[in-house]
């Protein structure tokens, strides 16, 4: 088991952190380059590495500094030299990291500096490893140009960052830059399959692939995502714990809806993603396995071969190519790219996702609407005579049955005099303590339980609070979903119990906040603040009472039930 007696469980990367150049995962040709630097001894005075989170930087830096003071170094460091020795219990004198996020000042360069001249104390070198060297202040990083120009023999730094676009060009023209590429699925995959292996834990290799792509290149990525499903399933990872833990959807799920999507069956669509988003599914990540599809549907379009494929298989490929063409499916590769890059730039990433899937739908009904009067015009029947009627008997007819309409839950449409009343008695100080609430929900975003509490209210803003309401503002999808009955209620549950706020919840959009805050500011001061009646939820179900019956119990006269 990953125990360390000092520190007690140790997490997965923590444990399996390359302590060798030969078990560094995805960066062959940088060790190669620093490996043959050593051996010539051609060390350089400064290094950047850089690079996208978890691809091996720090890792590789703190490997090249235990290789460079080993005594004994052939291929490998021979980890039994005292240089080694210290190294490995974290006590060596001359290898000093420092965290350039939390220590970027110019105080803490000048200590460094200051550092500098004195000769190593155990070792060859005196290494200097930065982390996240870009947050460093400006000042700070003229601070460490002289010693950069003319350092010491025995001095070397290593900077390691995940942006060096905010490194100074002084700075930068004086170091050797490594830049580490993200790691490929097909290697960290690889990986994690050994590390299960050793661990002794069963695994589908689905799960593992999957777990691959979701950590985007990154290694520790993979490696915290495989933490947390052990953490619900410490004896196997499974594909349908993987999908239920991070809110993903299956294949089969996502060619389903991309075969609505080129069905023209719009409402569908939009009712089957609103139905994934609140109960937790990852837009952006739906955004792109859609992307895949279309990638993969394009690639066997070309020689039929299934050995490229990704996510599909050969027969899934072929029913997406029996409902489109080549050209309409570059065309949903060009929007959903598209809409894939505002990801980071708008968090309700929801509505542009609906917006390109209408577009997909619309573009492909309207290629259908365009073949289909040639297809009537060559099979109209011929019209039978009224001789030939009477002579004939006509078929009976099979029973149509009807297929049961889903039921869709109304929205409770709140009164404006009601949500004034609520805003006019608003407290800013309990508002400020909801706010810090508020701000908690990022924790819930890996919960598999809870995370579609968290996809429902991202982007949105808590806008107003008193004793026994809070008001939030989002998109108008996101306050029709708020004021559903059945959404409204576990958001209420969610609230109460996981941090004791017993408060009913309203969802307003843009427009409501608009109206509501020019009329807040024609009320007289003097009927601000006055309390409002909120009748909270009381559990009590009749079986015999309608659903309006019920809205009508709970929220009385100030509800309109939309059907």
């Amino acid at each position: 088991m990953r125990y360390n007696i000092v520190m007690g469980y140790q997490v997965l990367y923590r444990t399996y952190r390359p302590a060798k150049f030969s078990e560094v995962v995805g960066q062959k040709y940088i060790v190669k380059t620093l490996l043959n630097a050593i051996k010539k001894n051609r060390i350089a005075h400064a290094y950047l590495f850089a690079g996208p989170r978890g691809t091996g930087k720090t890792s590789v830096a703190k490997l090249f500094a235990k290789a460079i003071n080993c005594e004994n170094f052939k291929e490998e460091s021979c980890d039994t030299c005292k240089n080694c020795l210290a190294y490995l219990e974290g006590s060596h004198p001359d290898i000093i990291e420092l965290d350039a996020a939390s220590n970027n000042g110019i105080d803490d360069i000048r200590e460094i500096i200051e550092q500098v001249p004195y000769a190593p104390l155990l070792g060859k070198y005196k290494v200097y490893i930065i982390d996240e060297v870009h947050m460093l202040t400006t000042q700070a990083f003229n601070a460490l140009l002289k010693t950069l120009e003319e350092p010491p023999a025995h001095v070397i730094f290593i900077f390691a960052t995940t942006d060096p676009q905010k490194v100074i060009p002084t700075v930068l023209s004086r170091c050797q830059r490594y830049n580490f590429s993200k790691i490929s699925t097909f290697e960290i995959k690889k990986k994690t399959m050994e590390i299960l292996e050793k661990e002794g834990i069963a695994y589908e290799e689905k799960a593992v692939e999957e777990l691959a792509r979701m950590a985007e290149g990154g290694m520790r990525d993979a490696l915290s995502l495989l933490e947390q499903c052990l953490a619900y399933n410490p004896d196997e990872v499974t594909l349908e714990d993987v999908e239920h833990i991070f809110g993903l959807t299956s294949v089969k799920e996502e060619v389903s809806l991309f075969t609505d999507i080129h069905s023209n069956h719009v409402s569908d669509v939009i009712g089957r993603l609103r139905n994934m988003y609140t109960q937790g599914m990852d837009t952006k990540r739906l955004a792109v396995d859609l992307l895949e599809i279309v990638k993969d549907a394009l690639i066997y379009s070309d020689q039929g071969k299934d050995t490229l494929l990704n996510r599909l298989t050969a027969a899934e490929a072929q029913e997406i190519l029996n409902l489109t063409t080549t050209d309409d499916l570059l065309k949903d590769a060009r929007d959903l790219e598209e809409t894939v890059s505002k990801e980071k730039q708008n968090q309700n990433f929801l509505v542009y996702l609906e917006l390109c899937l209408i577009k997909m739908a619309g573009r492909n009904k309207a290629a259908a609407e365009k073949v289909q009067p040639i297809k009537e015009s060559v099979t109209e029947p011929v019209k039978e005579t009224e001789e030939k009627k009477t002579t004939e008997p006509e078929p009976e007819q099979e029973p149509v049955i009807e297929e049961p309409v889903e039921e869709v839950e109304p929205i409770i449409e709140y009164n404006t005099d009601f949500l004034l009343s609520i805003l006019l008695d608003a407290n800013r100080d309990l508002k400020i303590n909801d706010q810090i609430i508020y701000n908690k929900l990022d924790l819930y975003r890996y919960e598999s339980d809870k995370r579609k509490f968290y996809q429902l209210l991202i982007g949105t803003e808590l806008f107003a609070s008193n004793k026994d309401a809070i008001i939030i503002c989002g998109n108008k999808t996101q306050a029709d979903t708020i004021n559903t009955r059945s959404t409204n209620e576990e958001l209420y549950d969610f609230l109460n119990e996981e941090f004791g706020i017993d408060k009913m919840v309203y969802g307003i959009d843009e427009d409501r906040k608009k109206q509501l805050i020019s009329l807040y500011k024609k009320t007289p001061e003097e009927k601000r603040n006055r309390p409002v009646y909120i009748e909270k939820y009381t559990r009590k179900k009749t079986e015999n009472q309608t659903q309006e019956d019920r809205l009508r119990d709970l929220f009385g006269d100030r509800v309109k039930v939309e059907e």
